[in-house]
């Protein structure tokens, strides 16, 4: 059984595989894939480890390399802003159910709650 070295990656391969992540941990928040999301982002950051550990990176300051770091900005503005849209539904429905619970307990057991009480 031979085993193959793996050939160590060039920075802009590892920059396109970010992006290639990046798209689609944006396609998961918009299926509501918080698992895979997840899974993606772990993949992406094993990928910021292999860009940080490179000797050099001359791939930023290409033109095309340029152009990719500002579509993986903007992927990533769109990502934190749907980030942040998930986070206040999910506090507002949290909201919604603990003001539907305390209904239940306390004083209004009993109580009737029409005009006519």
């Amino acid at each position: 059984m031979a085993i193959m070295s793996e050939q160590p990656r060039s920075a802009r391969r590892l920059w396109q595989d970010y992006a290639f992540l990046t798209r689609e941990m944006g396609k998961m928040l918009l299926k509501q894939d918080l698992d895979l999301f997840l899974e993606l982002m772990d993949q992406r950051e094993r990928i910021q480890a292999s860009l940080d550990a490179l000797p050099e990176d001359d791939f930023k300051a290409s033109p095309e390399g340029r152009e990719l770091l500002t579509t993986i900005s903007q992927h990533n503005k769109t990502i934190a802003a749907a980030l942040q849209r998930l986070y206040n539904n999910t506090k507002h429905r949290q909201q919604v159910a603990r003001a539907y619970d305390s209904l239940g307990t306390g004083g209004y057991v009993g109580i009737r709650m029409d005009r006519q009480s």
